[in-house]
């Protein structure tokens, strides 16, 4: 019962930000079909597509958090629904480039200017998974110390401005995101990303890496510890500014017309910032990724 309750927990986190950003494109989705059965023409194919993947993934990989390992079952299963649709400008993208899309959902925003091999976009996304601390406690069936009776760490959802630069089969992107409007961590980050395919036989090979850095808020959100929460086992921590440094190699493999095999490997090192805080076990983080994508 209590695998099950988790499972359903991490699908809702997985599945519902993702969910909401599609009924909100309803509307438009809608009116783009009328017009599709209404007008028979070519220039409707060029501004409107769509394509929905369901993800099942085994994962492999330690938090940072302190005295939280993946145990059970539960622990090393993904369920993602990912969506890509382009409509005038708008557009939901799951950005599959990347092995975190597995995980944290799409990206939903406007085309603000788009040329041959560059773009500006303005968006919303996940840049940050949260936790909870009660949920974790409760999945362990026994006493997390450093973690007892710390508030829920929320998603941090935020609005970016984005600026990508195009080259072949190779982009990079960085990312001018607030965290205010759209999430309880406050403050803004900047996520600066490259990323190139390889094509080796029926293979798609990413290769990608890039740098995250956080302001102030966001640090003391999910990684200080305050006066109030300060016990035994939790020293005051205020935290300045940190950064996030990611390397991943993610590979996708068709099986056939509907089904592919995906697999990845993700390093991620967390500046010394981060790892002093009294909540984070570990800077270094490996982990593994194994999966089928179905095309509906």
């Amino acid at each position: 019962m209590k695998l099950t309750q988790n499972l359903l927990y991490k699908i809702k986190l997985t599945l519902g930000k993702t969910l909401l950003v599609a009924l909100f494109f309803l509307p438009q989705l809608s009116f783009a079909v009328e017009q599709q059965l209404d007008k028979e023409t070519t220039l409707f194919n060029q501004t409107f597509s769509w394509q929905v993947m369901m993800g099942i993934s085994v994962y492999s990989g330690h938090s940072p958090l302190k005295d939280v390992k993946q145990e059970d079952i539960v622990d090393y299963l993904s369920l993602s629904l990912m969506i890509d649709l382009y409509y005038k400008g708008f557009f939901i993208q799951s950005n599959h480039r990347r092995s975190v899309a597995i995980t944290q959902g799409a990206e939903v925003g406007y085309q603000l200017h788009v040329d041959n091999d560059w773009a500006v976009d303005i968006l919303a996304k996940t840049y940050i998974s949260g936790y909870d601390p009660e949920l974790l406690i409760e999945k362990k069936d026994e006493n997390i110390p450093t973690l007892e009776g710390l508030k829920e760490r929320e998603i941090g959802d935020a609005i970016a401005l984005r600026y990508s630069r195009f080259n072949d089969d190779a982009i990079f992107s960085i990312d001018f995101a607030n965290l205010t409007y759209w999430s309880k961590a406050n403050g803004w980050l900047i996520d600066v990303y490259y990323n190139e395919v390889f094509f080796y036989k029926n293979w798609d090979i990413y290769i990608g890496g890039g740098v995250t850095y956080y302001s102030n808020q966001v640090m003391d959100y999910y990684y200080g510890v305050k006066a109030e929460d300060v016990t035994d086992a939790r020293s005051f921590y205020d935290p300045n500014t940190g950064y996030k440094g990611t390397f991943e190699v993610y590979a996708q493999y068709p099986i056939s017309k509907k089904w592919s095999f995906s697999a990845g490997v993700t390093q991620t090192y967390y500046s010394n910032t981060i790892g002093k805080s009294p909540l984070i076990d570990r800077q270094n983080i490996t982990q593994f990724l194994l999966g089928v994508i179905y095309v509906f």
